[in-house]
C-alpha cells in the first residue's frame, strides 16, 4: 500500500499511519511485551506466598522425642482461646518430664499458662515453608512481614523516579532492561537473607525497580499502535499471561514446599531480559522526542518493511525533518521539565487527578490481592480463584473501557468494590456468600487497575511521559504502604479490612469522573496536546455515543472545520 504523494508528516501519529499503526509488526510487540505479564506476577503476588504464615503453635521440646502425632502434641500442650481455636503464642507449662513419665494424653486447663520459649512448630505437612517459618516472624515478631511488604512499597519511591529519569533520559530498552536486572537479582538475593534487616533491604531493592520494570515495556506497547487497539494491546497480556502467573504460583510453592527453590525458578525466568536489546525496536516517539532523527527514521523503515507497507522516500524525509525540529526546540533550551507537567491549568488538573486516582485503584487492588490470607478457606485455593479472576477481569475491561470509555469505566468499578466489599462485612457468619462479594470486589479493582494503567500513559505528553508515569507510580506506591496495614488491621478485627477497602471504593468515584475521557483520541506528542485534552468534551458522553456527539462545539456547516481551539494538534 502506498501512501498519499507529498503527504506532510506533523506529528508522529501521521507517520506511523503510512507504515502502519496495527499490522504484523505490532501484533510482534504485542507478544513480546507477553513476558513482562509473567513478570509482574512473579514481582507483585509472590510475597502472598513468600511470606504466608501457616498454621502454628508454640514447640515443647520434651515433646518431640516422643512418639505422639503433630496434632496429639498440639492437643496436649497447646489451650484453647475464647473462639475455641488453639492459641498461636501460650503454651501451658507443666513438668513435660512427669507428663510424659506418666503417659498424660489429656491436658489439664489447671496447669499453668506461659509464652512461648522454645519457638514454633509449624504445619508444613499441608502448607509450604515460607520466610515466616523459616524465621519464626510469629506472635510478637508478626509485625515484620507487613514492615518488609511496606519496605518494598517505599523503595519504589526512588526506584520510580531513577528508572523514569532513564527512560526519558536513554530510552525505554535501557530502562527496561535495567529494571527488570534489578529486579531478577534482588528477588534472588532475598533468599539469602539471615535476619529480618537483610530481607527488608533486599525488599526495597525488589521494590525499586516495580512497577517500572512493567510500567516502561508497557508504555512502548502502547506508543507503537494505532488508537483502537491500545486497549487490546495494553490488556490481553494481563488477561492471559498474569492470570497464568498467579494461578500457577500458588500449586508450584506447594508442590516444591520450600519459598526458597520457589523464588529461584519464577525470578530466574527475568534472565530473557538480556536478549530485550536484540529483539524489541526502542520508542521511536522517545527518539522523536530527542531528535534523533536517523534512528527514528530507521525504526519506522522496518515497521513498514513488517507490515509490507510501502512509503515514499519524500515521507520518510518529511519525518526526519519533524524529528530535526524537535531536536533544534531542544538545543535552544525549549526542552520540557518535569515541572511542566504543573505549569499549565488544565494539564496540571488532570495530572493531579489521575495521581489521585492511581493511588485509591492501586491501595484498593493490592488491599484486595493479599486480603486473601484473612479468608476463611485454603490459602492455595483463594489465592488461585482471585487471581484468576484477572481473565474475566482483563477480558471485560478490553471491551468496556472502549466502549464505555475511561472516565467511568473508573469511577464505575471502584464504586462496585467498594459496595461488594461494604456489603461482605454484614455477611461474615456466611464464609461462601462473604467471600463471594470478596472475590466480585476484587474482580471490579482489577478492571479498575486496567483503567488506571491506560489513564496514566494517555494524559501524559510523549516528552514527559516517562516522568510522568513515574509520578503516578511514585503516589500509587506511597498509598500501597498502607496495604499491609489494612490487611494487618484484621488482627484489631476481622471485618476491618473490608471496610476500609469499602470506603476507599467509594471516595475512588469521584477523580475519574472529571478527568478527561482519552478514549479515541491519540497520544498527545507535545504539552499543547495534552493540555487541549477534554476542553471541549461532553461530561456524560462515552464512545458508545458515537464520536459525532463528543463535543461541545460542532463543526462550522459550511467549511466543515472544527473551532481551531478544541482542534488536536
Amino acid at each position: 500500500m502506498d501512501d498519499p504523494p507529498k503527504k506532510r508528516i506533523t506529528e508522529f501519529d501521521d507517520m506511523l499511519q503510512l507504515v502502519g499503526s496495527w499490522g504484523r509488526f505490532q501484533v510482534m510487540l504485542m507478544v513480546m511485551f507477553f513476558p513482562f505479564n509473567l513478570f509482574l506476577g512473579y514481582v507483585y503476588l509472590s510475597s502472598v506466598l513468600i511470606n504466608y504464615t501457616p498454621p502454628h503453635w508454640c514447640k515443647v521440646e520434651e515433646l518431640l522425642s516422643t512418639n505422639l502425632t503433630m496434632e496429639q502434641r498440639k492437643y496436649l500442650s497447646v489451650p484453647l482461646e475464647e473462639d475455641l481455636e488453639y492459641s498461636k503464642c501460650a503454651v501451658y507449662a507443666p513438668d513435660w518430664n512427669q507428663v510424659i513419665s506418666e503417659g498424660y494424653t489429656e491436658p489439664d486447663p489447671n496447669w499453668p499458662k506461659v509464652p512461648c520459649s522454645s519457638g514454633w512448630e509449624y504445619d508444613l505437612e499441608h502448607f509450604h515453608r515460607s520466610s515466616v517459618t523459616d524465621f519464626d516472624w510469629v506472635c510478637d515478631r508478626s509485625w515484620i512481614p507487613s514492615l518488609g511488604q511496606a519496605m518494598f512499597f517505599a523503595g519504589a519511591i526512588p526506584g520510580t523516579l531513577v528508572f523514569g529519569y532513564i527512560s526519558d533520559t536513554f530510552g525505554r530498552i535501557p530502562a527496561t532492561v535495567a529494571s527488570n536486572t534489578l529486579a531478577m537479582l534482588s528477588g534472588i538475593l532475598t533468599t539469602f537473607s539471615v535476619n529480618h534487616w537483610n530481607f527488608f533491604c533486599l525488599r526495597f531493592l525488589t521494590g525499586a525497580c516495580h512497577n517500572m520494570f512493567f510500567t516502561i515495556p508497557y508504555i512502548l506497547s502502547l506508543e507503537y499502535v494505532d488508537k483502537s487497539k491500545r486497549t487490546l494491546v495494553g490488556n490481553l497480556g494481563l488477561a492471559l499471561f498474569l492470570t497464568i502467573s498467579g494461578v500457577s504460583q500458588p500449586w508450584l510453592i506447594k508442590y516444591i514446599g520450600d519459598w526458597k527453590i520457589f523464588s529461584w525458578i519464577i525470578f530466574g525466568q527475568m534472565s530473557i531480559v538480556f536478549a530485550l536489546p536484540w529483539i524489541m525496536p526502542e520508542s521511536s516517539r522517545w527518539l522523536q522526542s530527542q531528535g534523533q532523527s536517523d534512528k527514528a527514521v530507521q525504526i519506522m523503515r522496518k515497521i513498514a518493511k513488517i507490515n509490507r507497507r510501502k512509503v515514499s522516500e519524500e515521507s520518510f524525509k518529511s519525518y526526519k525533518e519533524l524529528c530535526d525540529k524537535q531536536k533544534e526546540s531542544e538545543s535552544s533550551g525549549q526542552k520540557s521539565t518535569f515541572f511542566d507537567l504543573f505549569r499549565h491549568r488544565n494539564l496540571r488538573k488532570n495530572v493531579i487527578l489521575v495521581v489521585i486516582l492511581f493511588m485509591i485503584i492501586t491501595c484498593v487492588f493490592d488491599s484486595t490481592v493479599r486480603n486473601v490470607t484473612n479468608m476463611k478457606f485454603s490459602i492455595y485455593l483463594t489465592f488461585m480463584i482471585s487471581v484468576a479472576l484477572e481473565l474475566p477481569a482483563d477480558l471485560l475491561s478490553i471491551v468496556g473501557i472502549s466502549h464505555l470509555g475511561r472516565r467511568f469505566s473508573a469511577s464505575v468499578s471502584l464504586g462496585l468494590c467498594g459496595l461488594c466489599l461494604l456489603l461482605a462485612v454484614p455477611l461474615s457468619d456466611y464464609p461462601i456468600i462473604a467471600a463471594t462479594f470478596a472475590f466480585t470486589g476484587r474482580f471490579f479493582a482489577t478492571y479498575a487497575l486496567n483503567t488506571g494503567f491506560q489513564y496514566t500513559v494517555e494524559v501524559m505528553p510523549t516528552s514527559l511521559r516517562g516522568q510522568g508515569a513515574a509520578l503516578s507510580n511514585i503516589s500509587s506506591m506511597v498509598a500501597q504502604i498502607g496495604s499491609p496495614y489494612i490487611v494487618y488491621s484484621s488482627n484489631l478485627n476481622p471485618n476491618l479490612p473490608f471496610i476500609l477497602m469499602g470506603i476507599l471504593g467509594l471516595v475512588g468515584i469521584l477523580p475519574g469522573l472529571f478527568l478527561p475521557e482519552t478514549a479515541d483520541t491519540q497520544l498527545p506528542d507535545s504539552i499543547e496536546d495534552a493540555e487541549a485534552r477534554g476542553l471541549n468534551d461532553r461530561f456524560f458522553w462515552i464512545p458508545l455515543m458515537g464520536s459525532e456527539n463528543r463535543y461541545k462545539t460542532k463543526k462550522n456547516s459550511t467549511s466543515g472545520v472544527e473551532n481551531p481551539a478544541f482542534v488536536e494538534t
